[in-house]
């Protein structure tokens, strides 16, 4: 079935800070588990229950209210939280190490509002840092609550902050978080180098305050370009070398928290357990004790009929109808910060210069190639077949979640094999040997590896069905290696350039920061794609130029006209091919309290989670 989505997020729907301003991995669908930060809340809240009429955002109407609360004296006790996931979690319990989304739905309880975001997504004051900015003086000062310490009793300062800076900037950092908005900062490079023993643009003023410098003052840097969301305990972790920090025990099993909980166990890859964190001067946490389990998403369902789980956050969707009408339990819905895409292969990663080298020979290097490809989805059917409707066919690089900046009147790529055929003729790709597949323009015989992730049971005819939409229009895309590839591999071979691959399906959960470089930049390890361009260069660089600035503070009219040139310039080059927004929810036991999926709601946190029976519900 074809329909037309339009989609419009008021501004004030404010994006929570996540723990880095580019973004994160996401989990191939199924399940959706890879990624996000713990959201906070706004005022005026008003209480709904599920079977209240759903609720909308902007024109998107949501199945389910986005916050559960209940009136009822909590019990304490063990709150069951599902991961779900088809495979062992990695538990990599640091800011800059980690870089997938189930260690950062794990990390969430050991966090709470580190920083705060305003009605633009930007850093606003109000959270555990505050950071005031100086345009002229090309600096950021970050203030640390006087009273955040770590789970071991010793106060959060601005030598955790450094720590962060020092550790990214390290020669042998093995992480992903160095890119050009760290270049940025005074120094970094230098450092980075070996020609600086310390980065020059950090100034620690005292022990709750850090000024750092920039070389150029842009609009980034009020989204967080070169700054960091979390601090990281430099007395606990400062001995470890770094390119051995991330398999560290301070790490995987005994990372420390300034959050409302602390962990007390892990079982690496299966299970985490979490107590309140004693030097923790927030709310006092309403349970005794939460643990966060790995669970398959073929047995989700039967574990929440049983009541075996408390809460199941980003719940597969693909199970819908199985779990929608169950007796025992309460579902809220949101808006996902998630933008799941097409990757077209089109160069190398040079770890040497740090920047991605286009190969004019790839396969995919032809755009009108990949706009035809764009073309021969059927986005629309997915959604509806595949997700129940809980997904939005994407017509940009930019979400709405940006509403501001997210240019909702782009057309991008509705399904047209049509048109996609009429392309591929006239770029020369025709079935020269009769037997419906096309060769390329030179009559050679053309065949695309498409690499796919495994988990659930709708990877495998998702993956087929994309793989049927392409052959309808002659192209002969083909499953890498023949099957389907579980998660960490499926990122390691993207990551690594795997020469095999010729298309991969991808997803991001974007951050707070909707400027494109940290995706789609030339220096960015995240373009997995490995797409560059100096018209791209251009564009991304009239978003961060100071032009975006006007007397009385940031110019929206530019900064709007901005991002959507750029959006224009991407959907026509097609970077990549958007898929889907996504529409998700999180299932709740009837003995919890309190959920709040709402992104504006910064009084909510895990802290003030509890139980109002001692026992699960089950299913009648």
């Amino acid at each position: 079935m074809k329909r037309s989505w339009k989609v419009i997020i008021p501004l004030l729907l404010v994006l929570v800070l996540v723990l880095t301003s580019c973004g994160k991995k996401v989990e191939q669908e199924p399940p959706i588990s890879k990624e996000e930060e713990v959201s906070q809340q706004p005022e005026d809240k008003v209480d709904q229950k599920q079977d209240e009429p759903a609720v909308g955002v902007g024109e998107i109407v949501l199945p389910h209210p986005m916050t559960v609360k209940k009136d009822g004296a909590t019990v304490g006790g063990t709150l069951n939280v599902a991961i779900v996931t088809d495979t062992p979690f990695e538990g990599i319990f640091n800011e800059f190490l980690s870089s997938n989304a189930v260690d950062s739905q794990l990390a969430e309880p050991l966090q709470s509002g580190f920083m705060r975001s305003g009605p633009n997504k930007e850093i606003a004051n109000g959270g555990w840092c505050d950071v005031d900015f100086d345009r002229e003086a090309k600096t950021a000062t970050y203030r640390i609550h006087k009273d955040l310490t770590w789970s071991d009793g010793v106060p959060v300062t601005s030598d955790d902050l450094i720590f962060v800076y020092n550790s990214i900037g390290h020669k042998d950092y093995p992480g992903v978080r160095f890119d050009s908005d760290y270049h940025n900062v005074v120094g970094m490079l230098d450092y980075n180098q070996g020609k600086a023993d310390t980065i020059s643009g950090l100034k620690r003023i005292d022990d709750k305050t850090l000024e750092v410098s920039f070389y150029e003052f842009t609009p980034a840097i009020l989204w967080g370009a070169g700054l960091t969301y979390q601090a990281e305990p430099a007395h606990y972790l400062k001995d470890i070398p770094i390119d051995q920090m991330e398999s560290h025990d301070k790490v995987r099993k005994n990372p420390l928290s300034y959050g409302p909980f602390m962990v007390s166990n892990i079982v690496p890859g299966e299970s985490v357990e979490y107590v309140p964190n004693p030097h923790w001067f927030g709310e006092k946490p309403k349970v005794d004790k939460i643990v966060a389990k790995r669970t398959s998403s073929d047995t989700i369902v039967e574990a929440l009929k049983a009541g075996t789980f408390d809460i199941v956050n980003r719940i597969n969707v693909n199970s819908y109808p199985e779990y929608k009408d169950l007796s025992n339990i309460t579902l809220t819905s949101a808006v996902s910060r998630s933008l799941g895409y097409l990757g077209f292969k089109q160069g190398k990663w040079d770890v040497e210069t740090k920047q991605v080298v286009p190969d004019p020979n790839a396969k995919l290097a032809d755009v009108k190639l990949r706009q035809a490809i764009a073309y021969a989805m059927n986005n629309e059917e997915v959604a509806e077949l595949f997700y129940n409707d809980l997904r939005i066919p994407a017509n940009a690089l930019i979400t709405p979640y940006h509403a501001s900046f997210w240019n909702d009147k782009q057309e991008g790529y509705p399904y047209n094999p049509e048109k996609a055929m009429q392309i591929l003729d006239e770029a020369g790709y025709k079935d020269v040997d009769g037997d419906g597949l096309r060769e390329d323009p030179k009559g050679n015989k053309l065949q695309i590896n498409y690499l796919s992730m495994s988990g659930g049971d709708i990877a495998e005819p998702l993956a087929q069905f994309y793989i049927q939409n392409f052959r309808d229009v002659g192209l002969d895309v083909v499953l890498q290696n023949g099957r389907l590839i579980e998660m960490n591999a499926f990122y390691d071979m993207v990551e690594e350039d795997n020469e095999d691959i010729d298309l991969f399906a991808g997803a991001w959960l974007v951050g707070s920061n909707p400027e494109p470089s940290g995706l789609w930049g030339r220096h960015s390890l995240f373009n997995y794609v490995r797409f560059a361009a100096d018209e791209n260069d251009k564009l991304i660089n009239a978003i961060n130029s100071n032009d975006a600035f006007g007397p009385d503070g940031m110019d929206n009219e530019y900064m709007v006209k901005a991002y959507h040139d750029w959006q224009k310039y991407a959907m026509e080059q097609v970077i990549v091919a958007p898929t889907h927004y996504r529409i998700e929810l999180t299932a709740l036991n009837n003995r919890v309290n309190y959920w709040d999926a709402d992104p504006m709601n910064y009084d909510w946190g895990w802290e003030k989670v509890g139980l109002l029976a001692d026992t699960p519900e089950k299913a009648k």
